[in-house]
């Protein structure tokens, strides 16, 4: 007796292509996230002074909510991140001053030993912000409350880290507090760098999508 086996071989067939189909869909999807996305490149510019390059960066509870970096087509609107990109491009054996208009609120550390400065020049870096009395204060620091941060930059194979200080519940609405800071980079090298304050809201301890994503809060210190 012949059996027709023709039904179960179009069944395979077909579980192969939607097999087929779902793993092009995955990988359109990497592609879209995080080859079509990923960070632009950000040149320092020379400082007006001295022989170094400066960068300006602005960090935001959500990228919707940027002002100085507006970036309307981002696929999370609402991921907080650095702006206006997380890639940095630095010349070797220089001075690179760093300055972040810091809008988020607190989220505070885990660990308080990252709430000091280490590996910038001087061993502190100046801060204008409004105290809990909504008064503009400024000056320079080298360890603030950990209870107080919203984020902080760190690039651990330099020794680089620096807390930033939340925006009061007292500041003006609109304001923001400005954390400048400088360090040496050496030799050529690109560098991985983030936050370590648990900031990625909706995943597991706060270390996903935006703690763990490039153009978000990490990015590359590329030094050449």
């Amino acid at each position: 007796m012949v059996v027709d086996r023709t039904p179960r071989v179009g069944g395979r067939l077909a579980i192969v292509v939607l097999g087929l189909a779902a793993l092009l869909a995955l990988l359109t999807g990497f592609l879209v996230t995080f080859v079509f996305h990923f960070p632009t490149t950000l040149t320092a510019q020379p400082t007006t002074v001295g022989n170094g390059v400066s960068i300006h960066l602005e960090t935001v509870a959500a990228v919707q909510d940027a002002i100085a970096f507006p970036r309307p087509n981002d696929p999370h609107p609402d991921w907080v991140s650095y702006l206006p990109t997380t890639i940095f491009k630095v010349p070797a054996n220089s001075v690179v001053t760093i300055s972040i208009d810091q809008e988020d609120g607190a989220s505070g550390l885990r660990n308080p030993y990252w709430s000091k400065a280490q590996g910038i020049i001087g061993g502190s870096f100046h801060m204008s912000y409004f105290d809990d009395n909504g008064a503009p204060q400024a000056g320079d620091f080298s360890v603030i409350d950990p209870t107080t941060l919203a984020h902080s930059f760190g690039i651990p194979d330099l020794g680089v880290f620096v807390p930033l200080q939340g925006i009061a519940d007292a500041a003006p609405a609109g304001s923001h507090n400005e954390i400048t800071f400088s360090f040496k980079t050496g030799k050529a090298g690109i560098f991985r760098w983030q936050c370590f304050v648990p900031c990625g809201a909706g995943s597991i301890y706060g270390n996903g999508n935006a703690m763990s994503t490039f153009g978000y809060m990490s990015g590359l210190l590329v030094v050449q």
